[in-house]
């Protein structure tokens, strides 16, 4: 009875793989680069050594290594152009990025946390959103829609540094006590 059902369940995982042939062929490179999933899961220094084209080898890490930053980038295929340094393809191209860090020295056992969302828009400001500047990205017409950085303690302590999202309201600057009026 038991071989029937791990037949059955073998089966089941098989029909689905041949069902969406995209999610059981993709494949994810040396550096984190998944090209058909439009997603990145390494470290910062591998992304930056992939994005820069060089071909030199990624650096190697384990998942819980500290004072290394380690980042989770998706986007949609409008932004895929970006990856060549080239604009968007259209106008509600997106990314969305998380990037954390184990820190260390007097700060051992915290760990640093950044996420955002940038969308394209070049010729429509997003209202509420803040722009990004056109030198961090290339060229204007990017908008954080969320962008909030904190640090969690080995407590479960949670220090909020900043928190711009347009879904929160009001949005939060990265300096105590400012407020953006919208």
């Amino acid at each position: 009875m038991k071989n029937k059902r791990f037949l059955v369940f073998l089966g089941l995982i098989l029909v689905m793989m041949l069902s969406f042939p995209g999610i059981a062929s993709a494949q994810t490179d040396k550096y984190g680069y998944n090209a058909e999933a439009m997603t990145f899961k390494g470290t910062l220094d591998n992304w930056e050594i992939f994005i820069s084209g060089t071909g030199a080898d990624p650096i190697p890490f384990t998942w819980r290594d500290k004072g290394t930053v380690f980042l989770e980038r998706k986007w949609d295929k409008r932004f895929n152009a970006m990856l060549q340094g080239n604009p968007p393809s259209a106008p509600g191209a997106w990314e969305k990025a998380d990037l954390w860090e184990y820190l260390t020295g007097d700060q051992l056992g915290w760990t640093w946390h950044e996420t955002m969302e940038i969308v394209y828009s070049p010729n429509t400001p997003i209202p509420n959103a803040i722009a990004v500047p056109a030198e961090d990205m290339g060229l204007s017409g990017f908008y954080y829609v969320q962008l909030k950085e904190w640090t969690t303690g080995p407590k479960g302590e949670v220090i909020v540094s900043q928190d711009l999202s347009l879904k929160n309201k009001p949005i939060k600057g990265p300096h105590k006590g400012h407020t953006w009026k919208h």
